[in-house]
């Protein structure tokens, strides 16, 4: 088996589910129809799986890509049919001679180029004269303005007008399909015999009764060609499409389930939210009592630091004060030290002057007082 392409969120891939499964396939097989015996050039053809179903019925299909890839992989997963071959060439400038082809096909390609004209102009020049082109767009006003939505993908969507004049020099003869995707409850024979469709659609209360959708297409899809007998008779039916396993209705109740729990879900959050805004409140008032806490805490610091800092100020005082008594005491120890010098040395003096006196009133100084007269008689008269 070949590995399926990776899905890049534009080119559809077989193995997607959904939408747009029903809308890619649902126009392969209207272009299936119309290749029976033909020779048939799909352009575009992305990973492949539409050619493969055209050459069913086809005498011979051509898948082209610009991908490289996409072309490896379509040929391949699909190459080994006979009457299949796959090309990689730019829709703009396509590899095949003039009048190559019956029918060719192109489904989603226009809004991705900017070189519309030419694209066109190409297809026309590879088409036989009585050749018919099928090209599907998506309508502008529908695709992207109704639901302000921007394809990054997508380089010039058109409008209907625009795709009319774009297509009109060169396939003067066109027929308008358009597709979309609509909700409905059927009803048909068990025996599988119908006679004939009617559609009916309900508005308010009101039954109307009509032959076709009513509604808006959100996709065009056109039949082109030069010869108007060339179109075919086929178009003008009402084509449904569906698969035998219901994928998109599976889908529906699927995401309708999904929408339902979502709501559960909804509701659970909605009473979370509310026990949450009740623990807010709660939790809002402790808050604001311990806000009142914090400032009363505060004013109290506040006044233990005014105490501090008058504290701080006085035992500053008080140390300076401390250091001029002890700068005075060490004044007052010199002082007295030096009082203390004068005191000894008066002592001294007064010891001296005792013993000079005591030394005065013994015998010993009067009986030498004559000699020491004599002595002084003699140094002041030599």
């Amino acid at each position: 088996m070949t590995e399926p392409l990776s899905f890049t969120g534009e080119r559809f891939l077989p193995e997607r589910e959904g939408e747009i499964w029903y809308e890619h396939w649902h126009r392969y097989a209207l272009a299936r129809q119309l290749s029976r015996h033909r020779t048939v050039l799909d352009v575009a053809c992305g990973e492949g799986y539409g050619a493969a179903m055209l050459a069913e019925n086809a005498l011979r299909v051509t898948g082209v890509d610009i991908s490289v890839d996409a072309i490896r992989h379509a040929s391949n997963r699909y190459g080994h049919q006979a009457n299949l071959e796959f090309i990689a060439a730019s829709c703009d400038s396509l590899p095949f001679q003039d009048a190559s082809f019956d029918l060719a096909i192109s489904f989603e390609t226009i809004e991705h180029i900017e070189t519309q004209p030419a694209f066109i102009a190409e297809l026309a020049r590879v088409l036989r004269p009585d050749g018919v082109l099928l090209l599907s767009s998506p309508n502008k006003r529908l695709y992207s303005d109704a639901h302000d939505y921007h394809n990054e993908f997508h380089v010039r969507e058109l409008y209907r007008d625009e795709l009319e004049e774009l297509l009109r020099a060169a396939f003067p003869h066109r027929s308008w399909l358009g597709q979309k995707l609509l909700f409905h409850s059927a009803i048909w024979p068990e025996n599988g015999d119908v006679a004939a469709t009617e559609y009916l659609v309900g508005d308010g209360g009101q039954v109307a009764v009509g032959h076709c959708p009513a509604v808006e297409p959100m996709y065009y899809i056109v039949a082109c060609s030069r010869n108007p007998s060339m179109l075919s008779a086929a178009l003008g039916r009402l084509s449904l499409f569906s698969d035998a396993a219901e994928t998109v209705y599976r889908d529906y109740v699927r995401q309708t389930r999904r929408v339902l729990e979502l709501d559960r879900l909804l509701i659970d959050r909605e009473r979370l939210v509310a026990e949450r805004d009740d623990l807010l409140v709660l939790r809002t008032g402790q808050m604001e009592k311990l806000d009142a806490l914090l400032i009363a805490r505060t004013e109290q610091i506040a006044e233990r630091d005014a105490l501090l800092a008058l504290r701080t100020g006085q035992m500053e005082e008080r140390e300076r004060m401390i250091a001029e008594r002890d700068a005075l005491l060490v004044l007052r120890t010199g002082q007295m030290e030096e009082r203390d010098e004068q005191l000894a040395q008066r002592a001294e003096q007064i010891a001296g002057l005792n013993h000079e006196l005591d030394y005065r009133a013994s015998l010993a100084w009067w009986i030498k007082s004559p000699w020491r007269i004599v002595k002084r008689i003699i140094k002041e008269n030599p």
